[in-house]
């Protein structure tokens, strides 16, 4: 049986982005440098030569290097690794990477990346090994086979319907279960509230149809469920506190974590 994190609501993505002006998301982020250090001003308090940390919620902060590339996590709070980084920070605003990674690690990370002409299939292995490590495997593993039927058979259905108008009422009648206890059970098992994990897998999808099939972020806005390009900005800038734009115009491409698309 293969263990593996459950990463369902982390978004990932490998960047050039070397500069970014002060901003706050509404989840945590983890952003770890392949190159060079940067540099950063974390609530006001400056901190240089930085290669990566852990930063909460809500924290304003900026970032700037001459140039790098960096793997950033964004991570939604109630899910299974929001909860382990909202226990690893405790009360801090930021948590340096060095502190929870050795020398040796960091320098094979830039090595790896050093490497000319990478795939997004290694960048993917090097990105999931990264993650393992910060979290240093001392969690309990998630397996897919511990879920009840029932949210497999909604999780299921989400997955086939979710770039339509897909409400708790609608999973709620496909499980044989009231609205109540659908949510319930969903937060239960997934970690996650329901409208979160819907909301989730349409930015990711929009993203998706955008970078990989070449699609107009307005087309894969409709596409995926929200009125608009506009209404799916909001969202987007809500969430992550950069433009969804700023995004795909700097990023190489945008590499997802489980699951999929």
């Amino acid at each position: 049986m293969e263990f593996q994190l459950d990463t369902t609501n982390v978004l990932c993505f490998y960047t050039d982005i070397s500069i970014v002006e002060v901003h706050y998301h509404n989840c945590y982020q983890i952003v770890v440098s392949t190159k060079d250090t940067f540099d950063s001003v974390i609530e006001g308090a400056s901190y240089y030569n930085l290669k990566g940390f852990i930063i909460d919620r809500y924290i304003k902060h900026s970032c700037s290097a001459e140039s790098g590339s960096f793997l950033v996590y964004y991570i939604e709070t109630k899910s299974f690794l929001g909860k382990q980084l909202k226990n690893l920070l405790k009360t801090k605003e930021v948590i340096d990477i060095e502190s929870l990674l050795k020398p040796e690690r960091l320098l094979q990370l830039k090595n790896d990346f050093s490497e000319e002409n990478l795939s997004s299939s290694a960048i993917k292995i090097l990105s999931d090994q990264l993650l393992y490590d910060i979290f240093q495997l001392g969690i309990s593993p998630v397996l897919s086979e511990n879920l009840d039927s029932r949210i497999i058979k909604a999780l299921d259905f989400i997955n086939n319907n979710y770039n339509e108008s897909i409400t708790l009422e609608k999973v709620a009648n496909h499980i044989f279960l009231s609205p109540e206890r659908t949510r319930h059970l969903f937060l239960e098992q997934v970690e996650i509230p329901f409208s979160q994990y819907i909301l989730w897998k349409r930015i990711k999808s929009v993203l998706t149809a955008v970078i990989l099939n070449n699609n107009t972020l307005y087309e894969a806005s409709i596409e995926f469920g929200f009125t608009d390009q506009s209404h799916f900005n909001r969202f987007f800038k809500r969430m992550f506190g950069i433009s969804a734009t700023m995004i795909i115009k700097n990023s190489r491409f945008v590499q997802f974590i489980y699951p999929e698309i």
